[in-house]
């Protein structure tokens, strides 16, 4: 994979509005879609991705429905989970047998601010939502489960800070939450319709935590100042995420 190396300086702390003529891509989103582009021009992928026809719902949570048919019939079948903490298991597909034409950066910061997260792996999605959809790998070769942890959550929301795309998101999917692949991984994609848990009123809870109610369950919302405080934000996700794990 092509070397990305970025410093505070590359942080897009207010992505340009919707529809703003001023907005421009990053140098992370140049590099993040032209080797997306270049892998589909190379049938890299299980399909060719064109227009999806996408609708908002109606009612008040206005759920985005997007029809994606080849997904639903050619992705990889999802890996059966018995538990939420299912160990990493060898024998099944993992992101060790990607092929090296599948990955396109390794993101590596230098610099402050604070410790620098573990590099990060980008690799496409094969079996894509959307264009410039991708996988965030932590050290695949440590072979660790699908459960998040602090230090893979941190260079995640790093990389999110990279894009100058407002509609540029990063998700975990765990076992049992649709994740098809037992390996540690995060998604990041770009979505073009705003949403609107992101204009939520949020309750507070407590100092940098609140609770969004506004949209198809309860949230959990932690605030960070600043990407200083993206490490601390992390660790607080992640003992969220363990005690909810280990009530199933």
């Amino acid at each position: 994979p092509e070397e990305f190396v970025y410093g505070e300086e590359d942080f897009v702390l207010q992505a340009a509005g919707w529809g703003d003529p001023n907005s421009a891509p990053s140098r992370f989103d140049h590099a993040l879609l032209a080797g997306w582009s270049d892998r589909m021009e190379r049938g890299l992928f299980r399909y060719r991705l064109g227009p999806l026809p996408t609708r908002i719902l109606p009612g008040p949570v206005r759920l985005v429905a997007q029809l994606n048919e080849q997904r639903s019939a050619e992705r990889r079948p999802p890996q059966p989970v018995r538990s939420l903490r299912d160990p990493f298991d060898p024998g099944a597909f993992n992101f060790t047998r990607l092929r090296p034409a599948e990955l396109l950066l390794r993101l590596r910061r230098t610099g402050g601010p604070g410790t620098p997260p573990d590099p990060l792996l980008v690799a496409i999605n094969a079996s894509p939502l959307e264009r410039g959809h991708v996988l965030l790998l932590p050290a695949p070769a440590r072979r660790l489960p699908q459960v998040l942890t602090a230090p893979a959550l941190h260079g995640a929301l790093e990389a999110a800070l990279l894009s100058g795309h407002p509609g540029f998101r990063v998700g975990f999917n765990g076992l049992g939450g649709g994740a098809s692949v037992n390996h540690l991984h995060l998604h990041g994609l770009y979505l073009d319709p705003p949403l609107p848990l992101e204009e939520a009123p949020a309750e507070p809870l407590g100092p940098r935590l609140g609770l969004l109610r506004a949209g198809p369950a309860p949230a959990f919302l932690f605030f960070a100042p600043g990407p200083a405080a993206l490490e601390p934000l992390s660790r607080a996700v992640c003992r969220a995420a363990e005690h909810l794990g280990g009530q199933g």
